[in-house]
């Protein structure tokens, strides 16, 4: 399989579809993973996680053209993971949120993908006054009740998918840039301090109940979705 430059790849995985084919998956686990997976408390956190590590390497396999047990990973400073064998070109980005995960893989440049269920008990005005940008603080506190909960997720996710594309984990402050929230405007980076803002892309990816986004480097890339079928 191929993601050519100027494509972004997002693939959507049914974790509790998959737990038919746990077995199948959790095998192309590294022994590190199978540890990881184990101190998980939840057997359905685990068995998510699980899910989802496996997918998520079974998709990397079919672009590497390898098996996905092979696969090595490595860890940035700020924990974003990154393949370092047998290919290491490979740009891509996984998040889950109850029974689903979203991986995208780019053909070129950095990617960040975050997908977070709307929960109705956020408190949203003290989160969005404490993390994000005083004017996307306002502007969600502005609206109706009604709609605040649905903007607090929308900002959350697509600073979470820029920050995940950046790399750098909670040493980049949410209040630092600024994003678009309205659903009446398109998905935008508004500015970020320090770096040009119109070297990045933002798409949004929600579905009902979820809030969803996709960063990408360099000018709004071609989409491609598709579903993950996993190993019998």
């Amino acid at each position: 399989m191929n993601c050519a430059p100027g494509e972004v790849h997002v693939w959507r995985i049914e974790l509790d579809g998959a737990a038919t084919n746990a077995a199948a998956l959790r095998a192309t686990l590294s022994l590190e993973e199978e540890q990881r997976a184990g101190r998980f408390r939840s057997i359905e956190l685990r068995e998510r996680w699980m899910v989802a590590r496996g997918a998520l390497r079974c998709i990397l396999a079919a672009y590497a053209r390898c098996e996905p047990g092979v696969l090595v990973f490595r860890e940035g400073p700020h924990g974003k993971p990154a393949l370092t064998w047998p290919v290491e070109d490979i740009p891509f980005n996984l998040s889950h949120t109850g029974g689903l995960a979203l991986v995208a893989i780019a053909g070129s440049g950095r990617v960040g993908i975050d997908a977070e269920s709307v929960r109705s008990e956020i408190e949203v005005e003290d989160l969005s006054r404490r993390f994000f940008a005083p004017a996307e603080a306002a502007e969600i506190l502005a609206m109706s009740p009604d709609a605040q909960l649905a903007a607090f997720f929308t900002c959350w996710t697509r600073k979470e998918a820029f920050v995940k594309a950046l790399g750098g984990g909670l040493s980049v402050p949410l209040n630092r840039f600024q994003v678009s929230i309205r659903s009446d405007q398109p998905a935008r980076l508004l500015w970020v301090d320090g770096e040009a803002s119109d070297r990045w892309s933002l798409l949004d990816l929600g579905e009902p109940g979820v809030a969803a986004a996709l960063v990408a480097e360099g000018p709004t890339p071609v989409l491609q979705r598709m579903n993950f079928v996993p190993p019998s």
